[in-house]
């Protein structure tokens, strides 16, 4: 008898110790329960992206009678209303304003809203008055978004670069993000060329993308690139290739 009293006092106390453990592991979890996919929203789960916008001088031209620019505004406008919760968003522009020089041009790049969460009127907002004047300094843009933009942000961290062409300034992007991913740089590139048939500037921005397991994108029409943005803010990808480091 006394052996079987034992026996229960002995799985009891495991039974509580074993609640105890559950009940503090519990209590470390942080983020929100999501009833829709059964996962909790941490702050690793999060998604961090930056949308860089062409502003240059060619989106001035016209698809359907409309201007590229204005297209791609409420394109954009669009798609923010149906961004996932776990996501935030930021809005870089580069291309809008001009100089004789060039200098002025190939330097005009601006954070206009910082990543953040419920973030669609500021950007709604910064691209109404928006116009396209300048050059393209596309890696300009991305260096100053990965050396600025995406300081103190945590989580998984995305750019996603919409453009009508390839770099007029100094620099290649293709090489400087070859070069960010041989410092093990952690930052995914989708490019989305908008109305782009040049064959050097489809490899170029394909580079762009594919270096950092990205994805690249072709739209030709509102349709085309409204689908196409959607499908990468809202991507959980994994895109398969290989790039050869020298």
């Amino acid at each position: 008898m006394n052996k079987f009293i034992g026996k229960i006092l002995l799985l009891s106390i495991l039974l509580a110790i074993s609640n105890t453990f559950s009940i503090a592991n519990a209590q470390s979890l942080s983020g929100t329960y999501d009833a829709n996919d059964y996962n909790y929203n941490t702050e690793n789960n999060m998604e961090n992206i930056l949308i860089i916008l062409d502003s240059s001088y060619s989106m001035k031209d016209k698809i359907g009678g409309k201007q590229k620019m204005d297209i791609a505004k409420d394109v954009i406008i669009r798609v923010l209303e149906q961004i996932p919760p776990n996501v935030r968003i930021g809005l870089r522009i580069y291309g809008h304003k001009s100089g004789i020089l060039g200098l002025r041009s190939c330097r005009a790049s601006e954070l206009k809203v910082p990543i953040g969460h419920d973030n669609k009127k500021n950007i709604a907002d910064q691209l109404f008055d928006l116009k396209p004047e300048g050059w393209t300094p596309i890696t300009y843009s991305i260096k100053q978004a990965l050396e600025n933009d995406f300081i103190g942000v945590s989580g998984k961290k995305r750019i996603i670069l919409v453009t009508d062409g390839m770099e007029t300034c100094d620099g290649s992007p293709c090489e400087y993000v070859l070069s960010i991913v041989r410092q093990n740089i952690d930052i995914q590139i989708d490019v989305i060329g908008f109305d782009l048939d040049e064959p050097e500037a489809i490899a170029q921005l394909k580079c762009t993308s594919l270096a950092t397991k990205g994805k690249f994108y072709s739209a030709n029409t509102a349709a085309e690139l409204f689908k196409n943005l959607k499908n990468s803010i809202n991507a959980k990808k994994e895109v398969q290739g290989k790039v050869i480091l020298h």
